[in-house]
């Protein structure tokens, strides 16, 4: 008994260094439950995965190749997806939270009524994304790149947006990291009027 003990600390004190045939393992896990928590899928293939409703809790994504995979209602919370490639990924209604998602590639993403409370979005480029009435309440976007991207009804309350790249986004209607909404017509700029 105490020998299994001891082995278990020595376990935990050593980082897991996932082998191919370990992280396609992880994969396969992943693919066919739909759940994993503070699993290591550095680097991972994903491309065009059905992932709708997954639970990926405290995981390590970075460097993974998300593309065109299907995360709509996903539950990503405290994940970290550094320098990710999901240019048009499907996250309609996902629950984001305390996430970091710098550097990540978002370009043409579907991120309709998302929720992405409080997540680390420095340097991501969201070109093209479409954010209608998805809530980035706190969030880290400082130098992001949101050129032409639509945030119709988005809320931006308390989010940092210093750098951000805004050329051709539609403000329409966004809560203004002010509290105040962005007035009918407003194209890479919130006007708030009076």
């Amino acid at each position: 008994m105490r020998g299994a003990c001891l082995w278990g600390v020595a376990l935990l004190m050593w980082p897991l260094n996932l082998g191919a045939d370990d992280l396609s393992s992880v994969v396969a896990g992943l693919l066919k439950s739909g759940r994993c928590v503070k699993c290591d899928l550095r680097g991972a293939d994903l491309r065009h995965a059905a992932l709708k409703s997954a639970m990926l809790q405290g995981s390590d994504l970075d460097n993974a190749d998300l593309r065109e995979a299907d995360l709509s209602a996903a539950r990503l919370f405290k994940i970290q997806m550094r320098k990710a490639d999901a240019r048009g990924v499907h996250l309609q209604q996902a629950q984001v939270r305390a996430a970091d998602l710098s550097g990540i590639l978002l370009q043409g993403a579907d991120l309709r009524g998302a929720n992405l409370i409080q997540v680390n979005l420095e340097g991501a480029d969201l070109s093209g994304a479409d954010l209608r009435q998805a809530t980035l309440e706190g969030a880290f976007l400082k130098n992001a790149r949101l050129a032409g991207a639509d945030l119709r009804e988005a809320v931006l309350f308390g989010a940092n947006l210093e750098g951000v790249d805004w050329r051709d986004a539609r403000l329409t209607g966004a809560y203004w990291y002010s509290g105040r909404r962005c007035k009918e017509g407003s194209v890479g700029h919130c006007d708030q009027g009076q």
